[in-house]
């Protein structure tokens, strides 16, 4: 009985396995040609553009449907609004699996005159102003869409919530090289919804107010939406929530005045942040602070903790520790002013240099126009240094007491913030020790820097930065303390030299910090793939001790590589840099490794 299993199981396996071999030995069909005809307005690319279609693809991975749907996109997207496409797909048994799209573009619509009809509450001007089609461009779905949109958002700033826009295209003309068409946009506003009242619900130890004046509305004002999301992206930056929703009772109803309750739901506010990494290939830091953002139930802020810097380069090496206390008030008096105190203690040593310090700072900022800051400060402490100078003398400052009172704007623009590709980013800052501020030590520093960051294409952003700075004494004082003094050189300045190490140095070669500093930076970012890019750049900047020092030979320059891969909490960035400027550059070749750009 098992022999005749046996004879009947082997042929059957057997025949399995020579017809599995056949299976795998037919190839997968895929896509040999694609084959377009008809009037043809834009690119095989550009057609194709979302498609999935290409040469090597597989007839199972993508449909005809698919494929015709795309085209058409891709042409109403251009204002070929009445396209039209036809798609026929290879047969199984084809010998060349040829794909042929025959496209009917039409006439293209360009925009023209735009009409408004119905409600007169704003002029045609600012009407006009919301459109994002320019005179004579062409006409997409996507365009009109945003168009009702912005026009429905500015009603909704001054109330009309019930607000209607139909939107029509005019025929095109009768001349048939006038591919313009005009506008029609239909008002209905409704009336106007009035705020009954705000009102916060799920709070535990947060205080209504908390929540309440981050909205800049009042009772009884018209409900501009614009400034109630304004508010909601407020009070999710306080950090005490971890679900926020608002409810308008009474806009479904139909009534005029409305009711906004805001509903959260309180989050663990006490915080552990901890960090570390490279500043440099020459310094490793790491910080520990703790955080608690809801002081009293009312948002102010304290925070302790410290940064501990090790530089381990050689004659150069040392150490650095910064501890620190801060208190924060959000809302300084119940004005939109916020103000700091702090008190820290400094200790820096290095083998040519040494300085320590404790004191306090009290500050006060204020935003304005979402991108604009304005910061003014006193700070007084006291300190004693020691530093070797460009001409090696040592000097030595016992303890003395120092003030300073500084001020400084910086404009922000930047989108995204993490990995800008698009805005700029501006600072002026000044500050003035001793003199009118107080203190032994007279000197006064200005620091200025711009940033700039341009999309060239879809996956290349020139990004640039220049910055310039003094710290010099007046009054007779010639010196400036060692941590107020500046430098350049490492991973986020002038990549291809050593940390800090670009500027003037005693005669071992440890740098000893300069009175003038100038940089620019220049960066190609190239997106590769996915989150996997390319940076090609170029580093040039000095550090002198007096503007007549400032010359080409005693610039530094570094250039190089990096690798960039995108992460939610920034770019992680490694660099290869040298710098031309010094003998056997490439040997003296440094890489950097860091998370976040370089500027």
């Amino acid at each position: 009985m098992t022999k005749k299993i046996l004879s009947t199981t082997v042929p059957l396996l057997l025949m399995l396995l020579s017809f599995c071999g056949k299976v795998e030995a037919l190839s997968e069909p895929t896509i040999d040609t694609v084959t377009f005809s008809g009037n043809l307005p834009l690119s095989d690319e550009d057609l194709l553009r979302g498609s999935g279609l290409h040469e090597g693809v597989s007839i199972f991975m993508v449909s005809s449907n698919q494929v015709r749907d795309a085209v058409c996109s891709n042409l109403r997207a251009q204002g070929y609004l009445d396209c039209s496409a036809t798609v026929v797909w290879p047969r199984w048994e084809a010998d060349v699996y040829e794909v042929k799209i025959n496209v009917i573009p039409n006439r293209q619509s360009l925009r023209g005159e735009l009409t408004f009809l119905g409600d007169s509450t704003l002029t045609a001007i600012q009407l006009d102003q919301t459109s994002p089609i320019m005179y004579g461009s062409p006409i997409s779905p996507v365009d009109t869409l945003s168009f009702k949109s912005s026009v429905l958002s500015l009603y909704s700033t001054l109330g009309y919530l019930r607000a209607d826009v139909q939107l029509e295209l005019g025929e095109f003309a009768e001349d048939s090289s006038d591919n313009h068409r005009d506008i029609l946009l239909t008002i209905e506003s409704g009336s106007v919804c009035y705020l009954g009242g705000i009102s916060v619900s799920g709070l535990e130890s947060v205080r209504d107010e908390v929540v309440l004046r981050e909205f800049d509305i009042s009772r009884g004002d018209p409900l501009n939406m614009k400034k109630m999301r304004e508010g909601l992206s407020l009070v999710y930056t306080l950090g005490l929530f971890s679900s926020i929703q608002i409810d308008y009772n009474g806009l479904t109803e139909g009534r005029d005045t409305i009711d906004v309750v805001v509903n959260v739901k309180e989050q663990d506010y006490i915080e552990i942040e901890v960090a570390s990494g490279y500043i440099s290939p020459e310094a490793l830091f790491g910080s520990v602070y703790w955080r608690q953002p809801n002081i009293m139930g009312n948002n102010q802020v304290l925070r302790l903790g410290g940064t501990y810097t090790r530089y381990f380069s050689g004659d150069n090496s040392g150490n650095e520790f910064e501890p620190q206390i801060v208190y924060e008030e959000p809302w300084f008096l119940s004005t939109r002013w916020s103000a700091q105190l702090k008190a820290d203690y400094y200790y820096m040593q290095r083998d040519h240099q040494e300085e320590r310090s404790y004191g306090g700072e009290l500050s006060f900022t204020r935003k304005f126009m979402d991108i604009w800051r304005y910061t003014a400060g006193y700070r007084i402490e006291r300190l004693r240094y020691r530093s070797t100078m460009e001409d090696s003398t040592e000097l030595v400052q016992d303890w003395t007491n120092t003030a300073r009172i500084s001020s400084g704007f910086t404009r922000d623009s930047r989108k995204p913030l993490l990995n800008p590709v698009t805005g700029t980013w501006f600072k002026i800052a000044g500050s003035v020790s001793g003199g009118i501020a107080g203190g032994n030590i007279d000197f006064y520093t200005v620091d200025s820097e711009y940033r700039l960051f341009l999309p060239f294409a879809e996956r290349l952003v020139l990004a640039g930065r220049a910055a310039g700075s003094v710290s010099v004494g007046y009054s007779g004082e010639t010196n400036v303390p060692p941590d107020d003094r500046l430098y350049l050189g490492g991973g986020t300045t002038v990549r291809g030299y050593e940390f800090q190490t670009l500027g003037p140095a005693d005669e071992d070669g440890n740098p000893v910090g300069g009175n003038v500093m100038v940089l620019g930076n220049v960066e190609a970012r190239f997106s590769i793939i996915g989150n996997l890019g390319v940076v090609l750049f170029c580093d040039a900047g000095g550090v002198w001790s007096e503007l007549q020092q400032i010359s080409k030979g005693s610039t530094g320059f570094g250039t190089g590589i990096g690798i960039r891969y995108n992460t939610l909490i920034g770019p992680i960035r490694v660099d290869y840099g040298f710098a031309p400027t010094w003998e056997n550059s490439l040997k003296r070749g440094k890489v950097y490794f860091a998370i976040g750009q370089a500027f």
